[in-house]
């Protein structure tokens, strides 16, 4: 029966995404162009995505949903965000929407997505200026923390409901499932490395952020998430280095931040990214006098 509930647990994480086909930028009366881009993977996995530009855009920021999301879900966030001059680029990730790849990875490969999605932007000849910032919610977060590990191409994070591990997030849906969680846990983590070569311990926002040094952190912990609790928030704010803020949002579910409190959501947001831009500026100015 453990196995039974397990092999169940994995096919409701991995299980391939649809999206809602409807709601295009158009729906928001947003500009935009289509795109595609190869995974950082490879070729194989194609990403499909939209960018909205901005009118003299002082940024752009990659737009990361969340697992049971997709690249539509995000588009009230790039109109707010070309509101205050930023572009974005927003993605299904793989296994989501009108990306390929049969399933999703929780986490695990979508950070190559996100890398995908730098490496088209330093193709493109009108966005590979810009200064790069990321938004990611839930597994969206844990991408781009992988993601910017990775890459000092993003110049600053928005991380929203991301839990510390991978790990933990399973051990807190197994909850209801009392004393037979580890168990259940440990044959979810071995049907996922078989099945999908998925390994969920080495899925650690809280390792990788670490990682990030010297460029700015948001890290937004709704108080009404039962899914990615308090605790792992403070893991994940403990583990990252200045410069870092944090805001936790009052009634807000799980990556609810934006619908509940959106005024609060744009001010702060908006702020956080204007300071990254003078940072970046600072930075590249630095740079360019001390290689005179």
């Amino acid at each position: 029966m453990d196995r039974v509930i397990a092999s169940l647990m994995v096919w409701y994480g991995t299980h391939r995404r649809g999206t809602n086909r409807g709601r295009t930028p158009a729906t928001y009366s947003l500009p935009f162009t289509e795109v595609i881009f190869p995974s950082a993977s490879g070729p194989s996995t194609q990403i499909f995505g939209w960018v909205v530009p901005a009118d003299r855009p002082k940024g752009l920021v990659l737009l990361c949903h969340g697992i049971d999301s997709a690249a539509h879900a995000m588009l009230p966030k790039a109109a707010m965000l070309r509101r205050h001059g930023y572009s974005s680029l927003l993605f299904d990730f793989r296994g989501t929407g009108r990306s390929t790849g049969d399933f999703v990875t929780l986490g695990y490969r979508e950070a190559e997505d996100v890398l995908g999605a730098i490496a088209y932007l330093e193709s493109a000849e009108e966005l590979r200026n810009l200064p790069v910032f990321a938004i990611g919610e839930s597994m969206g977060g844990s991408a781009v923390i992988r993601a910017a590990a990775e890459s000092e191409r993003i110049s600053a994070l928005v991380s929203e409901s991301t839990y510390a591990t991978l790990s933990d997030a399973l051990r807190q849906r197994l909850k209801v499932t009392g004393p037979f969680a580890p168990q259940i846990a440990r044959h979810c983590e071995r049907i996922s490395a078989e099945r999908y070569d998925i390994d969920i311990a080495d899925v650690s926002p809280e390792r990788d952020i670490a990682r990030i040094s010297g460029r700015p952190l948001l890290i937004i912990h709704d108080n009404l998430d039962v899914l990615c609790t308090r605790a792992e928030t403070d893991r994940l704010f403990c583990a990252a280095h200045a410069p870092k803020e944090r805001w936790d949002v009052p009634y807000a579910p799980h990556t609810f931040a934006f619908m509940v409190a959106p005024r609060e959501y744009e001010r702060r947001v908006v702020d956080f990214l204007d300071r990254a831009v003078e940072l970046h500026t600072r930075n590249r100015l630095d740079a360019r006098a001390a290689a005179v």
